[in-house]
């Protein structure tokens, strides 16, 4: 883990504090949390909800929820769902949440503007 990036990434997830199902630590994920992020991964979006989805999956840093298909892709992805359709996210809204929540360690490719 890169504590700078780590440090960056829970204070900037602070803006998204009045949403309960966004993890605020990307680290450390609520099992609770995970759980109901999951059954939204499977959830058929409508064709507008389905275009700001793939928005995210094109342009967020890892090209989609998380890095790899693993438990994160699907909590990840399952919030997305939830985002855009419970509290309207456009697709670039869930590309930054997305890019906050990165946890697979690395801060090689963050740099400061």
């Amino acid at each position: 883990m890169d504590r700078h990036r780590y440090g960056e990434q829970v204070e900037a997830l602070k803006k998204y504090a009045a949403i309960a199902e966004i993890p605020p630590d990307p680290y450390d994920v609520a099992a609770g949390i995970a759980q109901k992020a999951m059954r939204f991964y499977d959830l058929a979006l409508s064709p507008d909800e389905q275009r700001a989805y793939q928005y995210a999956m094109d342009n967020s840093d890892e090209r989609g929820p998380c890095c790899c298909r693993c438990w994160r892709w699907q909590v990840y992805g399952g919030l997305g769902k939830f985002l855009i359709r419970e509290h309207r996210f456009t697709g670039e809204q869930l590309v930054d949440v997305w890019n906050l929540s990165s946890g697979c360690g690395g801060g090689d490719e963050h740099r400061h503007g």
